[in-house]
């Protein structure tokens, strides 16, 4: 089986939003038909945080149901701690919500697609591996 791939909740915004991006929704379409596809607890807050009704969020939870679930364990904060340390002393800081998910990618060799500058600074600095969707 081909690596899984944590999605990002910039990925999925770009696969919702109703124009343009046509690399990341193809790229996404594929990854799910493919059954490729991660999502861990501090992407699924954001997802359900970002919608705007009961519908869209039953809508959201129906499709994010089949997917591999990266559970967040107390090590994995511990890593995204020590992450966000380096990051700092480098000069460069992310949010918190961006380096747990960077950290979760590293942690269980996942690809991570994204549109998010923050993993890209973090991808010099670090093992995370990120997705090219173009």
């Amino acid at each position: 089986m081909s690596e899984l791939v944590l999605i990002d909740t910039s990925g999925w915004i770009c696969f919702f939003s109703r124009k343009g991006f046509g690399d990341i929704k193809k790229a996404v379409a594929d990854l799910l038909d493919e059954d490729r596809v991660a999502i861990s607890g501090p992407v699924l807050i954001e997802l359900i945080q970002g919608t705007r009704n009961e519908k869209e969020k039953e809508d959201m939870q129906s499709l994010i149901k089949g997917l591999r679930w990266l559970a967040v364990t107390d090590e994995h904060w511990q890593k995204a701690a020590d992450l966000a340390f380096s990051m700092r002393r480098k000069g460069i800081t992310t949010s918190a919500i961006d380096t747990i998910i960077a950290t979760l990618a590293i942690e269980y060799n996942c690809l991570l697609l994204h549109r998010d500058s923050d993993y890209e600074m973090i991808a010099r600095h670090s093992y995370l591996r990120c997705y090219p969707y173009t």
